[in-house]
């Protein structure tokens, strides 16, 4: 069942990057922060519990941001992910002005920093973000690091072992992969450069699997009638390539939540998947909350996602004679491949 939890918004769909991977729709409309702050509070009399900040590149916003955090706390909610690219601005007074305001204005969740290779970082861009949130936020463990893998990260892994050390700690590697920023073995509770009071120095990295997009063509054999190459009849890489099917998560995680696009189209997804119109459950400052929710209920689409499950839906079209290409381990592009072709709702 779809009970929202949160609400993410995206203020804008500017960003001062151009990534290959990124799917936002780079629609001009920016939704006013008086619309959006109406909106926070209906959905908080109904039971959202927290409020998170996505994009574009939310900073480009900053107006925008301080607005919503004040009425948040206001309204005695949680904060969420506050997602960036870190690499913004344009100096460091300009970095440092705008990180002090939104702190100020009274977010204290977590500031999720996009690092990899499809974002280009650098250590001398990553460095001074990480450091300046340090200072704004008071808390040397208010930054956590979403890293998407690609095929060689070996110069990244450069990169955040050069960033450790500058902050006074070391790279903690899991199986070869990139797991945290902690203090180094000695270097006591502060680290060499540390610059703020509070927590002792955390920067979690969260590697993320490339998703692909469901697009036509993209190792799409259903769509043309065949089977897509590779060994078996299945791909032999890409999307549809792995050995076991998804399994069903209802999306429980990061799921049930209201996306606020920044044209005010609301979604019911925090994913890619969200630009899709089968999606989207309404548009403020039009529709209200209940209208909203009351949209959610009535979608298909929706409950196949929150109810039925996906897996479900695949089974049953494939009972119906729809050959896919291969198998997905991925949800969310599964989840976007249907909605592409208006399969399964």
């Amino acid at each position: 069942m779809f009970k929202p939890e949160e609400i993410i918004f995206a203020p804008t769909a500017r960003c001062n990057l151009a990534c290959a991977h990124c799917r936002v729709a780079r629609v001009p409309e920016e939704l006013a922060a008086s619309d959006a702050v109406a909106f926070l509070r209906e959905a908080a009399e109904r039971g959202v519990g927290r409020l998170g900040f996505s994009g574009g590149e939310p900073f480009l916003r900053p107006d925008f941001l301080r607005e919503l955090c004040a009425e948040a706390v206001s309204l005695g909610l949680l904060f969420d992910r506050l997602m960036t690219n870190g690499s913004w601005w344009r100096d460091e007074a300009e970095l440092e002005e705008t990180l002090g305001s939104v702190a100020e204005a009274g977010f204290d969740g977590t500031i999720g920093l996009s690092a990899d290779r499809w974002h280009g970082s650098t250590a001398g861009r990553l460095l001074p973000f990480i450091e300046a949130a340090h200072r704004a936020f008071g808390r040397r463990d208010c930054v956590e690091i979403a890293s998407v893998v690609s095929p060689d990260d070996g110069p990244l892994l450069d990169i955040f072992r050069a960033v450790a050390a500058a902050l006074g700690g070391e790279l903690v590697l899991s199986g070869g992969e990139p797991e945290a920023i902690v203090p180094a073995k000695g270097a006591g509770r502060r680290g060499a450069r540390a610059a703020a009071e509070g927590e002792e120095l955390r920067v979690d990295i969260v590697r993320i699997p490339y998703s692909a997009a469901g697009e036509p063509g993209a190792a799409d054999g259903a769509a043309a009638g065949g089977q897509a190459a590779g060994a078996g009849g299945t791909p032999a890489s890409g999307p549809w390539s792995a050995k076991e099917w998804f399994t069903d998560d209802f999306c429980a995680g990061p799921g049930n939540v209201l996306y606020v696009h920044p044209n005010g189209k609301v979604a019911v997804c925090c994913g890619f998947a969200n630009e899709n119109e089968e999606l989207v459950v309404g548009r403020i400052p039009g529709d209200g909350v209940d209208a909203v929710l009351a949209r959610a209920a009535a979608s298909p689409r929706v409950r196949a996602c929150y109810e039925t499950g996906l897996g479900e839906v695949r089974k049953r079209l494939e009972a119906e004679g729809f050959a896919f290409p291969g198998k997905t381990a991925d949800i969310c592009f599964f989840c976007d491949f249907l909605c592409k072709r208006g399969l399964g709702a």
